[in-house]
């Protein structure tokens, strides 16, 4: 039982622990034959894995391949982009041109400065209460103060009762003023600020009465296009032309040039990628299945690479691969695709269509959480890696039952033995002659 100590060979007879030791070494083979076919499995689940996080990088580059918006890209090239830059918005709608404007204006917020203020912030500036109007955008918002209040007290009102400007205080080295100014750019948002009641406003010279408090006009941001003037509320252009944005950041006295041109080499290099990835997955399934592999007959990969291989047939017709048959590696044909993507564009799409076509569902099939094949065969290994640990498991209880079993055996033995052995010796003694000595 355990926790129990044995001393073996207490007969003399033999040493039975080393016989029980030679026997367990000969049970525990079964079970390092069933260790031995576990890691083969763990082997092959780790290539199959390996291959499947190939297979998934092949998936996501085909993505990119398979973009509708492939065709439309486009590389846009801007003269000064400290004088502004160019978006595109939708490519799909962007045409191929070259265009040239000058920033004539930049978008302003409206911005009113009191001309007067008290030489410490602390100090009342309101000696009765009242209110005043601040109008932005069509919207009038009565802003109340109060008895007592202070400059601050003031600004906070202010941004109490409308959104749509800032209010804080602006110290000039000696006078604290209020500075309320929109906080979007464009004439839509210029300001208007008028007394209701009280003399607040005439005490901060500020407002419409006060035309030096006014001290930035909100303008619109305006650029000429070949002489034909355009404006914004702010600094950002929208679709001047289709899909294209212009965001300006300060004037110029010369043009700034911008050419719009299609992108071709977006998709050359989405199909150079899918390429690469596709002669990994070669690479990776001819040494997993060789002779050696851990995959060695294992015919899934090579079905995989297979199928994909087929799905190519568009891209083969139109001659645009190179099949190395060396290694089975595949390459662009790049003069035949300059060619193509110069005179026909729209064939070329096509071919690409067709490859999504075959290939997309059959991607999406293999990575399926459900029923996809790459689930499916992990969940195979998992199985066998399962089934063995079970069969491992018991083997080894199994063999300890035994040999618990066949140790109290041989303790029984070599203590009938060890007794035997006692009796034996009684019996010499008494079966031995007894000699008399006469004197």
């Amino acid at each position: 039982m355990a926790g129990e100590i044995y001393l073996s060979n207490l007969s003399g007879q033999f040493d039975y622990q080393s016989i029980l030791d030679q026997l367990e070494q000969l049970k525990y083979v079964q079970a390092n034959a069933i260790a031995q076919k576990e890691d083969k499995v763990l082997q092959q689940k780790s290539a199959f894995s390996t291959f499947a996080s190939m297979l998934e990088d092949f998936k996501n580059d085909f993505e990119t391949f398979a973009d509708d918006e492939l065709f439309d890209k486009k590389i846009v090239t801007v003269s000064d982009e400290s004088i502004a830059t160019v978006t595109l918005n939708d490519e799909s709608k962007v045409e191929p041109t070259k265009l040239s404007f000058t920033v004539n204006q930049l978008a302003t917020t409206d911005v009113w400065l009191s001309q007067a203020g008290p030489a410490d912030d602390s100090d009342s500036v309101a000696r009765e209460d009242g209110s005043f109007t601040i109008s932005i955008g069509g919207e009038d918002y009565t802003v109340d103060y109060f008895e007592g209040d202070t400059i601050r007290d003031l600004a906070q009102h202010i941004n109490d009762a409308t959104d749509e400007v800032n209010a804080s205080v602006f110290y000039d080295g000696s006078n604290y003023r209020l500075i309320v100014s929109s906080k979007e750019t464009g004439t839509d948002n210029a300001i208007e600020i008028k007394d209701d009641t009280g003399e607040l406003l005439d005490k901060l010279e500020l407002g419409e009465n006060y035309d030096d408090s006014h001290v930035q006009e909100a303008q619109n941001s305006i650029i000429d296009i070949y002489g034909e003037t355009v404006e914004s509320q702010n600094n950002v252009f929208s679709n001047v032309i289709d899909g294209v944005d212009i965001e300006v950041y300060k004037t110029s006295d010369t043009p700034v040039d911008v050419d719009i041109s299609n992108d071709d080499e977006a998709v050359k290099t989405a199909l150079e990628n899918i390429f690469v990835k596709y002669n990994n997955l070669v690479d990776f399934a001819q040494e997993v299945t060789s002779p050696d592999g851990p995959l060695s007959g294992d015919i899934t990969l090579h079905s995989i690479r297979s199928k994909i291989f087929d799905s190519f047939d568009p891209l083969m017709d139109k001659e645009l691969i190179e099949v190395d048959h060396t290694n089975g590696h595949l390459s662009l044909n790049t003069e035949k695709f300059d060619e193509l993507i110069k005179e026909d564009k729209d064939g070329l799409k096509e071919a690409f269509d067709e490859v999504e076509e075959n290939l997309q569902p059959y991607l999406d099939y293999l990575f399926d959480p459900v029923d996809g094949l790459i689930d499916q065969k992990e969940e195979s290994y998992d199985t066998k890696i399962d089934r063995y640990e079970e069969e491992i498991s018991t083997t080894l209880e199994r063999i300890n039952e035994e040999m618990e079993r066949l140790k109290m055996q041989f303790i029984n033995l070599d203590t009938v033995l060890g007794e035997l052995n006692s009796i034996q010796t009684q019996i010499g003694v008494l079966l031995t002659p007894t000699t008399t000595t006469i004197e």
